[in-house]
């Protein structure tokens, strides 16, 4: 009996979908959007959610940190062209703060490189954009690696629902298999490969050495359950005042009755009647220590925001107590943070640019010899500029390690030896200047 192939396996063992792997990203993003579960929670009031919410705060700051404002492509002139065109095709430059948010929330990001040429299942291609970046969510992207290695991936399966159909491929190195779109088991269609690769990168937000990422907030859940659980128990409380529960004792249903009008027909104070002596009326409220419950929780959450680097950009104007360097202990694990989930982010972007440039070698638009390049984004921290004034007058007059035109290329200055020859000729004129001035008063 012939035993399936590596690759075989791997298209077998992808099934309709990862039950456990999707479960998480769902339960990760009700966090995030503030949307209660719909499936039970056990002594977990996800209402309060919108309340208690640190989840969004950090996805947030890390989406954004990663990202920075623009990202910057440093390569030879041919291919820096070439990606930054891509990134024009792909609105990258919007989509990337979408790709770290399914990461820093979910665990997992994926980025598929469209080859935007005509063939079968790309008949209506839009003629100015030969390839494209796409994210994928990636609650719709299953990949399966070679079981020695986890970065080898031997095939990629698309599934998600498109009104009452069902959209399924399954990439290959060789082949790309279609599936019905009412039956996900059968496959309709088998078309070759016409890459020779599976143009899926995956990127791991926090990369633990197994097959797929962590959350940027995996270490908070449990915390943050049990801080939602509490504050919703005071929410009850807190109901019971605001709308109480009368409780009425020593009568029968049916036997109260309340009168608002007199013998004669006017309005009066509503009066209740109770029907017996014994009976009576009372609220139902909480005999418990409330100020020491909202107490703990507030505890609760201050140790969140102690433990998250993220949450302390938020709390700074509140901590004047604290001093500057424990607060600049957070701020380094922040900047230690993001500088690892950027490397993930970069390394994975690089390697999709450099698929875009083998398909665009393919279609023949250019031919690029050496594609290795590095991606630069903003500083994590905002530069303190005159502290960075200081550093370059030091390393330029003081050590004579670094001259005026390196200088001047790291703060970015365009054209270089053209301002610095305008600087001095200002600074020839202003010295001219200043020695007719001193001779006419000597004179």
């Amino acid at each position: 009996m012939l035993q399936p192939t590596v690759v075989e396996q791997a298209i077998l063992s992808l099934r309709e979908t990862d039950y456990t792997r999707n479960m998480r990203y769902r339960r990760n993003w009700r966090y995030y959007q503030n949307i209660p579960y719909t499936e039970p929670r056990p002594g977990l009031y996800a209402k309060m959610r919108a309340i208690f919410n640190q989840i969004t705060k950090i996805v947030d700051t890390d989406a954004r940190f990663t990202m920075g404002e623009r990202l910057q492509v440093q390569a030879e002139p041919e291919v820096e062209g070439a990606i930054n065109r891509l990134w024009e095709w792909s609105d990258f430059q919007q989509e990337k703060y979408l790709l770290t948010r399914y990461g820093a929330c979910c665990g997992d990001a994926f980025i598929k490189v469209v080859d935007n040429r005509p063939w079968e299942l790309n008949p209506e291609p839009d003629p100015g954009v030969p390839v494209r970046l796409n994210v994928l969510p990636p609650d719709a992207v299953a990949p399966r690696y070679d079981p020695h290695d986890r970065k080898h991936m031997l095939a990629c399966k698309i599934e998600y629902v498109h009104g009452r159909d069902i959209h399924k491929e399954v990439i290959t190195p060789e082949e790309i298999l279609l599936y019905d779109e009412r039956d996900p088991d059968r496959v309709v269609a088998r078309h070759p490969n016409p890459l020779g690769f599976i143009p899926i990168v995956h990127i791991r937000n926090l990369d633990i050495g197994e097959e797929f990422g962590l959350c940027s907030f995996h270490n908070l859940v449990p915390t943050v359950d049990a801080l939602n659980e509490l504050a919703s128990f005071m929410l009850e409380i807190v109901k019971l005042y605001a709308d109480p529960v009368i409780i009425g004792r020593g009568m029968e249903r049916g036997s109260l009755r309340k009168q608002t009008v007199d013998a004669d027909g006017r309005p009066v104070a509503t009066v209740w009647w109770v029907p017996t002596p014994e009976g009576s009326f009372e609220f139902l409220e909480w005999r418990g220590n409330l100020p020491d419950v909202l107490a703990f929780v507030d505890r609760i959450q201050a140790a969140i925001e102690r433990s998250t680097p993220e949450l302390t950009l938020s709390g700074l104007q509140d901590r004047k107590g604290i001093s500057g360097y424990s607060i600049s202990l957070h701020l380094i694990e922040l900047v230690r943070k993001i500088d690892e989930m950027r490397g993930n982010y970069f390394t994975a972007l690089e390697r999709a640019n450099r698929m875009a440039l083998r398909i665009l070698g393919m279609q023949g638009e250019a031919e690029f010899g050496d594609t290795s390049h590095r991606i630069i984004a903003d500083p994590v921290l905002p530069v303190d500029d005159e502290r960075q004034l200081r550093i370059l007058q030091m390393e330029s007059q003081v050590l004579r390690i670094k001259s005026r035109a390196t200088i001047a290329a790291e703060r970015g200055v365009e054209e270089v030896e053209k301002e610095l020859r305008k600087a001095d000729e200002e600074a020839r004129s202003k010295a001219d200047w200043v020695n007719s001035i001193a001779g006419s008063g000597q004179s």
